[in-house]
């Protein structure tokens, strides 16, 4: 029992050290990616938030209710895809505010 609640905190814990914002560039253009905490401190309820500059547009492509690490998985996986085409990604320093 205690292995498994330490197994739980850990994943709880691991979850909060994600970067939750991403700046991503190639040829001169810019895209961010990050997640936006509906409330100061909780990891739920968010969404991931992308962001094109020079088009003008935001997109929120996936949200999350109840499931603590699913906004910050899939913010990695559109900034996973973004390297795939070329594009140069940097991790910006976690907001302490959320």
């Amino acid at each position: 029992m205690i292995r498994l609640l330490l197994s739980a905190l850990f994943i709880l814990s691991a979850s909060t050290t994600v970067a939750d914002e991403f700046t991503c560039r190639a040829n001169n253009e810019v895209r961010t990616v990050s997640v936006d905490y509906e409330h100061k401190g909780w990891e739920v309820p968010c969404r991931v938030k992308y962001e094109k500059p020079s088009e003008g547009t935001v997109s929120y492509p996936w949200s999350a209710e109840a499931t603590a690490g699913y906004c910050e998985s899939k913010a990695e996986f559109l900034v996973g895809k973004l390297q795939n085409w070329g594009w140069v990604c940097t991790q910006e320093e976690p907001d302490e505010s959320r």
